[in-house]
Parts: structure tokens; C-alpha cells; sequence
């Protein structure tokens, strides 16, 4: 029978040189590995001057981990092949805790699996944006028409619901149909709101089935999109969890054979 493990954790550090220095506070655990992830020399360093819980390999091993203070720590071995030291991670929703193995070489890890893996670059997710109030189109929201209305500030924003039309349908509602009526806005009123003690826009995203860019939408209670925003890139949207409405003449991906719990009605 193994002898149980124990490390001390950090919350949502950044450079695994505050655990060397012993400059951030801890929480003890009972440590679990639960696989090891082995990595270059460089793409090691890499990874301990700029930690961060949106690197892919940590996002694909979510469901090996878990975290509880005082408690047992199920997590993520990464050291490289010529390192004494590793890091240990374990995360959570809202967050990534961080120990230090100093001696890898003499931890106890028979049986546990291992993946060698290049270490890919965390996305960079688009956290804010602009929106304008009664912009017309396309023009209006991206500087091209110097006469466009005065935009709000920056601030940040939440996708309550995708809204997915036919590549045509989107085409004509960015470039010209800001300011008509649409029946997916009237009918997902509620779930568009700023709130102002987090200065958060709650909106709508809006997108094409294959459009890469998209538009962001907050109806103020109106039929039209009211204030909206334009996103280039929808892959930087956090848009895990967020229900996805189909409009009719939107082609539903391939792979989706029948309506999914996420996808609203």
C-alpha cells in the first residue's frame, strides 16, 4: 500500500517562483497524482514564468482533478525529463492551485500514466468590447462611417445565448439590419441586461453557421438590437455552457443528430 502524499498549495499564482521563495500563503493537502505530464526543458521554464489555468493541457485533464483545502488534492504531475522539480496543479472552476515537488526523481509514481506533450500557448479570450447605441450596420460598429454613433466605453460582457442564423440571414443582419425588428431578439429579452454595479453587458451573440465573426447584442427590452458590438473572432468568446439557439434556415452542425440540453428552444 503507497504511503500517503502531502504538499502545500497556492492559489492562482503566477510564477512558480513565489513557491521557491516561499512568498505566498498555503493550503495542505492530501496529494493524489493523477498524471503525469512531462514537458521540454524550455516549454517547463516557459510554463513556470507565466502560469496560468487556460493552458490547453490543464482545460483537456479538467475531470482528472480536484480540490479540496485541508483535504485531498487530485492532480497534474508536470516536470521535464531533466528537472528535479515539478509543479502540481489542481484545478477548479474558479480556481488553480499550485504545489512544488522539489524531488520528482524520488516520489513514489508506479503505475500512474504519462503523457509527453509540446506545450500549446493558453488562448487569448476577447474579454471586453464596445457596443454603440442604434447602430445601423456593420459600418457603424467597426470606425468605418465617421459619422457612426459615439460608443459606449469598453467594459466587459457575458454570452447568455448563441443565436445562430444561415450565413445569408447574417450577412444581411450585420451589414443593414441593426436596426430592424427580429423575433430571436424580441423573444430572449430576458436574457439581455447591463448591469451596472459590474459594468457587464449580458447579450446575445449573434453569428453566421459558418461566420468566423460575430455580433453581440443588448436589446434593452426593444425588438432591435439597441446597443450591440462587433466580435472578429467568435473561437476567443467564452462560450462554454452558453445554450445555442438555431434559427430555421441555419444548418445545424453534422455531428448533432438530435437537440442537445444545451441548445435552447
Amino acid at each position: 500500500m503507497k504511503e500517503k502524499m502531502f504538499a502545500a498549495f497556492a492559489a492562482n499564482i503566477k510564477t512558480m517562483e513565489s513557491l521557491r521563495r516561499n512568498e505566498v500563503k498555503y493550503v495542505p493537502g492530501v496529494l493524489r497524482i493523477e498524471k503525469v505530464i512531462v514537458l521540454s526543458a524550455a516549454d517547463y521554464e516557459k510554463l513556470a514564468e507565466d502560469i496560468s489555468p487556460e493552458y490547453p493541457f490543464l482545460k483537456n485533464n479538467r475531470t482528472l482533478m480536484t480540490a479540496q483545502p485541508g483535504g485531498t488534492f487530485h492532480c497534474l504531475l508536470v516536470t521535464a525529463e531533466t528537472e528535479q522539480e515539478g509543479m502540481l496543479f489542481a484545478l477548479t472552476e474558479n480556481t488553480l492551485y499550485t504545489g512544488r515537488a522539489q524531488n520528482v526523481p524520488g516520489m513514489e509514481l508506479q503505475g500512474i500514466p504519462v503523457e509527453r506533450i509540446a506545450l500549446e500557448e493558453p488562448k487569448a479570450y476577447q474579454e471586453h468590447a464596445v457596443f454603440f447605441h442604434r447602430a445601423r450596420g456593420l459600418d457603424d460598429i467597426t470606425g468605418r462611417d465617421v459619422h457612426r454613433p459615439v460608443p459606449e466605453r469598453q467594459t466587459s460582457f457575458r454570452v447568455e445565448l448563441a443565436v445562430v442564423l444561415s450565413d445569408a440571414q447574417f450577412r444581411q443582419f450585420k451589414e443593414c439590419g441593426l436596426m430592424e425588428d427580429k423575433l430571436f431578439l424580441f423573444e430572449n429579452s430576458s436574457r439581455m441586461w447591463f448591469d451596472p454595479g459590474e459594468l457587464c453587458w449580458h447579450c446575445l451573440l449573434i453569428k453566421g453557421e459558418s461566420s468566423r465573426d460575430g455580433i453581440l447584442v443588448e436589446a434593452e427590452g426593444y425588438a432591435y438590437a439597441r446597443y450591440a458590438a462587433h466580435v472578429p473572432d467568435c473561437g476567443r468568446l467564452r462560450l462554454k455552457d452558453v445554450p445555442v439557439r438555431y434559427e430555421p434556415l441555419a444548418r445545424r452542425p453534422e455531428h448533432r443528430k438530435s437537440k442537445g440540453r444545451d441548445e435552447a428552444r
